[in-house]
Parts: C-alpha cells; sequence; structure tokens
C-alpha cells in the first residue's frame, strides 16, 4: 500500500515539471500557475467520494506478526532505534529541500539552460524513481533493507557531487537519475523500515518518520542559505553530498547493530 502510494505521488511528479515546463513556455506562467491551482482542487474530489473507515479492532500487518492499532505507550529506550533513523533519514532528505531551491537559479542564472531542458532535467529523478520502486521492493528481500539504503545514501553522495562539480546539463542528468535511485529507494522502503523498528506501536512510528520531512527541510533550507552565502552555487551541493555521507555512515552503524532487524 505504501508503495503504491508513494509510486502515486511521484507520478506526479514526473508530468509536473514536464507540463509546466510546456505551458509556462507556451502559455505564459499565468496560465501555468491557474493550471497547477486547478490540480491541486482537484486533489478533494477523492476526498469527497471516500467513506470507507477501517473497522474497530483492525490489526496492522507487518511482516512475521501483527499487532492491534492500539498499543501500549512505548518508553523513550524502545523509541531509541527509530530516532536514529529519522535522524539519519532527515540527513537524506535535506538535501531535496536544497536542490529544489537551488538547482533552478543554478541552470536558469548560471547555465542559460532553456525551460524544455531544466524541466527534463528536473523530471527525470521521479521517473527513475517510478521505476525503481518495485524492484527495491524486490531487491530488499533477498539483501535486507537496511544495506540497500546505505548504497542508495550512497548515491546521493554522488549526485551531489555530480551537481557541485560537473557544470553541464549531461552532469545535472547523471546526478538526477542517481537521486531517482536515492528516493526509489527510501520512499519506498523508508515507512516500513521505521514501523519494524518499533513493532509495539506502528502508527506511533508512521506519524515521527512522516512528520520529519517538515523539520528536514526546515533544515535543509537553513543549512542551503547559509551554504549559499558562504561558499555559492554550485559549491553549495556539498552540503546536501556532506548530509548523505553522515547518513551512509549512521546507516552502516545501525546495520551492524540490527542485523535480525530490518
Amino acid at each position: 500500500m505504501v508503495a503504491i502510494v508513494r509510486m502515486a505521488l511521484t507520478g506526479g511528479w514526473v508530468i509536473g515539471p514536464a507540463a509546466g515546463s510546456f505551458l509556462a513556455a507556451n502559455a505564459g506562467p499565468r496560465v501555468m500557475l491557474f493550471a497547477t491551482a486547478l490540480c491541486t482542487l482537484a486533489q478533494i474530489v477523492p476526498l469527497l467520494t471516500s467513506r470507507g473507515s477501517a473497522p474497530r479492532g483492525t490489526r496492522v500487518d507487518i511482516g512475521a506478526e501483527s499487532l492491534p492499532v492500539r498499543a501500549a505507550k512505548p518508553r523513550l529506550r524502545q523509541m531509541t532505534p527509530l530516532l536514529m533513523f529519522t535522524a539519519l533519514y532527515m540527513c537524506v532528505y535535506a538535501g531535496e529541500s536544497i536542490k529544489y531551491a537551488y538547482l533552478p537559479i543554478y541552470m536558469n542564472e548560471q547555465l542559460r539552460l532553456t525551460p524544455a531542458l531544466g524541466g527534463a532535467i528536473i523530471g527525470v529523478q521521479p521517473l527513475v524513481e517510478l521505476a525503481l520502486m518495485p524492484l527495491a521492493v524486490f531487491v530488499a528481500r533477498r539483501t535486507g533493507m537496511m544495506r540497500l539504503m546505505i548504497l542508495a545514501a550512497g548515491f546521493g553522495v554522488a549526485a551531489n557531487i555530480c551537481f557541485a562539480t560537473t557544470g553541464t546539463a549531461l552532469g545535472l542528468f547523471a546526478g538526477q537519475i542517481l537521486m531517482g535511485g536515492v528516493w526509489g529507494v527510501f520512499a519506498a522502503l523508508g515507512i516500513v523500515v521505521a514501523q519494524r523498528l518499533l513493532p509495539t506501536a506502528v502508527a506511533t512510528a508512521s506519524a515521527i518518520f512522516m512528520s520529519s520531512a517538515a523539520v528536514s527541510s526546515a533544515m535543509g533550507g537553513l543549512a542551503g542559505g547559509l551554504g549559499v552565502a558562504t561558499i555559492g552555487l554550485p559549491l553549495v551541493f556539498l552540503v546536501p553530498a556532506l548530509f548523505a555521507v553522515i547518513a551512509a555512515v549512521g546507516l552502516a552503524r545501525m546495520s551492524s547493530f540490527t542485523a535480525h532487524g530490518p
């Protein structure tokens, strides 16, 4: 279920940049923004037509066992692995707010790329994500989720180095393809790992993991702003590369301590 929802969201990221670039180039930014408003409004439609609700006493499948939705309040010591994993996930996610804030500026003002080419560069990442999500689930069953996430964090390091050093459209495409590998893994498997790190309170695990995105975006925005002011574009992308290194090292340490976990 999580993978299907994430694939739907990613599909929007594939269509959005391409359609937005086309509308902006051919009809102007006002038409493009009006179309965005209509798409946002259209999200209400399924909420109005959906009346289903989970029956009382529903049990949640977490793999080897099923647990009731209502569980005892977990202690802080039990939550420590989840909190560590969430902090490392935030390091990876912080790079997204830096990238989406400054990569378009870099492409427009320094590389002078056309809107169509810039939209294609932005749109290739979710396209790769969409293709890799089902594959990530299949590979994780054979290699383990945590090991696959270590590799994905390594992709994040390589991607941001491409943004910082290549200075060409081809290099940006390579970086975005690598970022597709990052989120093809984390988007499909992140919440599953979080739930398995706190199996006695999967709702709490889900809430902590999902709410971390907002904090991570703020962290990335602050780090990106300070980075641009200090080292400028495109070297600011070395900041998320460092975050990804921290995440990879931390996940490797967690993997060594949770050999029987995710």
